[in-house]
């Protein structure tokens, strides 16, 4: 039997054995809890260092993008991008830049978005889908033109004014400020030339007023010409040097080819990014009514009521609609009653240049150094003429062989009976 004192004994010894029991199970419990933190911690900590790597990596990439300078100063500065931030402007920039490109899908000029890099095809460059013809200045070669448009001055009658125009190409206004190196000045070119000739020779300063107007479509983008648009605008600056009014280019019905333009450039280069920026190509009508004889290279002869040629239009060549193509020597008789008669020596430039002069003179002759066989002293003197202008554009300053064919153009062995004096004339 349990007295008393036993079962205090007992009750005393049962209570120790569950304080006992509680300490463990809440020693484990602690020890459990402390398990499950570390893991979470670790899983949270694993994260966090994985966050720091991947702002690390978008901070290294915005050092990149800014050339790898004051790396130090940007993560200072910077620390604070997230990722998701870098990809949200990584996609505003990208939007940016589609909305620029189809903003200046019409634009010609430094403005285009730099896509390609340049491609090289002997005197010729293409950047983007632009074809461009490069310029390279040399004072020996400028020379070869100065004295052929010198030894002009001084042999022609004092009676004839004389004037030159030097035409820039599109590179010089409309190639990307990017790659400017890789065409000279012709600003410097066409200025150099103009301070060495005779104090006989009017100069046309075309390069001020093109200049101007660069932003308008005044050179092709697959050809080395210019446009119609931009041959009118060196016929303001001839105007100017002759201190007349130019007819205002509102007087002109503009008459748009059906068919887009691949021209000289595409021809030379076959570069199939030009394919992909075909030209537009225009004329103006011209004011007055004409009577047009050539003589071709091959010496043949051919006349028209007309000096544009529409029917070009429908050919690969289209810049032959002007003038149609370049001959040895023509003669327009305009239907006007101004007696004033001018010669021009020209390249492929004058074509477009030459239907702006209808309406001053009474008579044009145009001469192509490259063909023409003839004695020009002995043209310019049987058909009185009151006028000379030669006209060329820029390249003509780096190609001596053009420029001294130029000079010959008053050496060759015929008499003035050659001469043409009027359309009747012509064999």
């Amino acid at each position: 039997m349990f007295n008393s004192k036993n079962i205090k004994m007992v009750c005393s010894f049962i209570i120790i054995i569950l304080f006992f029991i509680i300490v463990v199970f809440i020693n484990k419990r602690n020890s459990s809890d402390n398990e499950t933190i570390g893991a979470i911690e670790n899983n949270i900590g694993s994260k966090i260092n994985s966050n720091d790597v991947n702002e690390e990596a978008s901070i290294d990439e915005i050092i990149l993008n800014n050339g790898g300078n004051d790396s130090i100063e940007i993560k200072e500065t910077e620390s604070n991008i997230t990722l998701e931030e870098h990809k949200e402007q990584e996609e505003q920039e990208k939007q940016e830049k589609s909305e620029e490109i189809e903003r200046y899908d019409d634009v010609i000029g430094n403005d285009l978005p730099i896509e390609h890099s340049p491609e090289h095809s002997g005197s010729f460059v293409i950047i983007n889908s632009v074809g461009y013809e490069k310029f390279k200045f040399s004072e020996y070669n400028a020379n070869v033109y100065i004295e052929s448009v010198n030894k002009h001055a001084e042999n022609i009658i004092s009676d004839v004014k004389i004037y030159n125009l030097i035409a820039p190409t599109s590179s010089e206004f409309n190639m990307p400020d990017e790659y400017r190196d890789l065409s000279g000045s012709q600003k410097d070119g066409i200025n150099y030339a103009y301070s060495k000739m005779n104090d006989r020779i009017i100069t046309v300063d075309a390069y001020s007023n093109i200049e101007a107007n660069k932003n308008e479509y005044v050179y092709f983008k697959t050809d080395h010409h210019w446009t119609a648009l931009g041959a009118y605008r060196a016929y303001e600056s001839f105007m100017k040097s002759k201190s007349e009014e130019p007819f205002p280019l509102e007087k002109y019905n503009r008459i748009d080819s059906k068919n887009k333009y691949l021209g000289s450039i595409y021809n030379m280069t076959e570069n199939e990014r030009l394919e992909n920026n075909l030209d537009d190509i225009w004329y103006y009508k011209p004011l007055l009514s004409v009577e047009y004889s050539a003589i071709n290279r091959n010496d043949t002869t051919w006349d028209a009521n007309q000096i544009i040629f529409p029917s070009y239009f429908e050919r690969s060549g289209k810049y032959a609609v002007f003038m149609g193509g370049d001959t040895a020597f023509s003669h327009i008789k305009v239907d006007s009653n101004i007696e004033r008669k001018i010669l021009v020596i020209k390249d492929s430039y004058g074509n477009a240049f030459i239907p702006f002069l209808l309406p001053h003179y009474g008579d044009i002759f145009v001469a192509d150094p490259r063909y023409y066989k003839n004695n020009i002293y002995d043209t310019i003197e049987e058909n009185k003429i009151d006028e000379l202008l030669i006209i060329n554009y820029a390249t003509v300053l780096q190609l001596p062989g053009f420029s001294q064919m130029l000079g010959d153009m008053g050496t060759a062995d015929v008499t003035s009976g050659t001469a043409i004096v009027g359309i009747g004339d012509i064999p």
